[in-house]
């Protein structure tokens, strides 16, 4: 008997080396929930047809078969690690082919990406998305000592292109307003150029008056806002 329970402890413990010696699986760290995983482009070929800068840190991508898409401009920062996104004006500071967008800091982001790391914005939203032209603090005035903004905006894809609004004293007892015009509306309001001027906004009058076709206007507006970021 005590041969044969010796032969069997022998056996037990020739079992447990083996199996100590098996490889141990390291955890997998390809999939990391914290951390958002961008999709690489495969074979997708697209074309960019325009490119327009929101005031959320977006690019309002339009592709063939006016086709809009929205890319958060987060999502390349994560995956790339362009720090520089992180400030607004660097995001609205680039130029574009068909092909690619070329970001001024010297990121790159090919149509492929764009349209596949973006999402399909509808036209209800796409009507609300909006870029500053200019803004300026114009107190001490009659009205405040020293909160008093006269600002400029559009709504590239709205009909009532221009958004016209003061900040009176700021914060929750602002006590300003605001309206938004189309553009033949602006050009039959008689104080529009006073507000440019006050907006800091001289530079656009004579693109309004001069420019005769709206989509040249409509472009020539965000390439100057996008150079002077709303100032």
């Amino acid at each position: 008997m005590l041969v044969v329970f010796i032969i069997a402890m022998l056996g037990l413990v020739i079992l447990l080396m083996v199996f100590s010696k098996q490889p141990q699986r390291k955890p997998s760290n390809d999939l990391n929930p914290s951390k958002s995983q961008p999709i690489l482009p495969k074979e997708v070929t697209k074309r960019i047809v325009t490119i327009t800068p929101n005031e959320s840190g977006d690019l309002i991508v339009q592709f063939p078969d006016n086709e809009y898409r929205v890319l958060s401009l987060s999502i390349p920062r994560e995956a790339f690690g362009w720090e520089a996104l992180a400030y607004p004006s660097n995001a609205k500071r680039f130029t574009f082919t068909p092909e690619k967008v070329s970001l001024e800091f010297g990121g790159e982001l090919d149509a492929d990406y764009l349209f596949l790391n973006s999402k399909r914005i509808e036209p209800e939203l796409l009507e609300k998305q909006w870029l500053g032209l200019c803004h300026r603090n114009q107190a001490p005035t009659d009205r405040h000592p020293s909160h008093h903004v006269f600002s400029v905006s559009i709504s590239p894809f709205n009909e009532k292109l221009f958004a016209i609004s003061q900040s009176i004293g700021g914060g929750i007892t602002d006590t300003g307003g605001g309206r938004s015009y189309t553009l033949e509306e602006l050009l039959a309001w008689s104080n529009w150029k006073v507000h440019f001027e006050l907006s800091g906004c001289s530079w656009a009058i004579p693109v309004i008056e001069n420019t005769q076709d709206k989509k040249a206007l409509i472009n020539t507006l965000i390439t100057e806002a996008c150079k002077r970021n709303g100032m």
